[in-house]
């Protein structure tokens, strides 16, 4: 009976040790070569697929799927992008109106941040920032969970 139970005990915490989800990390657009390669990479961890004519991300994720325990994952998600203009109002979250200023705090770390600089377009709710500059086709964007 005992090894019965120690065998069940060992099948289902196999079950549960793999996280699900991405791997964390904590990365930076500057250690990928290209833009192929950076766009595979975001695309691990958002579950949207855009085009890109410039990509710069900084992507701290902390997978917690994993364990005896389970937990949710945690991430922050920041990037800005040059982005194809007929692409742009895939960008604008739905029931969101814009507003012309945000705090761009977040943005401090992500490489290429000075491309943001002339956004007046932004959409803000709880977990999400997004900035668009329609003239320069660029897009800012933050998504996080803590």
């Amino acid at each position: 009976m005992r090894r019965a139970l120690a065998l069940l005990t060992a099948i289902a915490l196999a079950g549960c040790s793999g996280p699900s989800g991405p791997p964390s990390t904590d990365t930076s657009s500057d250690d990928l070569p290209s833009l192929e390669r950076r766009i595979e990479f975001l695309d691990r961890y958002v579950t949207f697929r855009r085009g890109y004519c410039d990509l710069s991300f900084h992507i701290a994720y902390r997978n917690n799927g994993g364990g005896l325990v389970p937990g949710p994952s945690e991430w922050d998600i920041r990037l800005v992008a040059a982005v194809p203009a007929a692409e742009l109002a895939a960008w604008v979250p739905p029931d969101l109106a814009p507003t012309p200023s945000a705090d761009m705090q977040w943005l401090v770390g992500v490489p290429g941040d000075g491309h943001a600089d002339g956004i007046r377009e932004w959409y803000t709710s709880p977990g999400l920032v997004v900035g668009i500059d329609r003239e320069r086709s660029v897009v800012a964007y933050r998504r996080w969970a803590r």
